[in-house]
């Protein structure tokens, strides 16, 4: 059973690691479905129609403002231990990590009018995604863990990931 502090740590690092898989989630489509087909899958997606937040020490489900579930802070200090607050902060810090890398490579996307500077890009990436694989599903086997009915964009990227071969 944690404490309220380190409910209040769970809520936080929770947060920070579904804001980090948030913000890399459409790059990670693009780059693994290429532009044509991620044009057509964000067309029928419904993008980001679910969001993963956090109000205090709950773990919230939100459908634009309408609110779909709660996880209570009760209900994690009952589901958690110690052991799963370092989890999660780990995998905040390396998705941290992973993003600082990500956004400095990406930057790079398809800015070359040479194809053979491109497509080495489009490799550093996919290899990216390949090392951010544990920690993305990670997260999201976290979220389940403590009850969040995952849907949308999440279920998307983790079957895309999921075929991605681990570096």
């Amino acid at each position: 059973m944690l404490s309220p502090a380190e409910i209040a740590a769970v809520v936080a690092a929770t947060k920070g690691a579904v804001d980090l898989f948030d913000k890399l989630a459409g790059p990670i489509k693009r780059v693994i479905l290429g532009h044509p087909k991620f044009e057509q899958a964000e067309a029928k997606d419904q993008r980001w129609r679910f969001r993963v937040e956090t109000e205090g020490k709950d773990v919230v489900v939100k459908e634009g403002d309408y609110t779909r579930q709660t996880i209570t802070g009760a209900d994690l200090s009952k589901a958690l231990g110690p052991q799963d607050l370092a989890l999660v902060q780990t995998y905040e810090r390396k998705m941290q990590d992973y993003f600082d890398l990500w956004t400095s490579v990406y930057a790079a996307k398809d800015m070359s009018q040479d194809p053979l500077v491109n497509a080495k890009t489009d490799a550093q990436l996919k290899k990216l995604i390949g090392n951010m694989r544990g920690e993305l599903l990670g997260i999201l086997s976290f979220l389940q863990k403590i009850g969040v009915h995952l849907d949308d964009h999440y279920m998307h990227v983790r079957s895309l990931v999921e075929q991605t071969v681990p570096q």
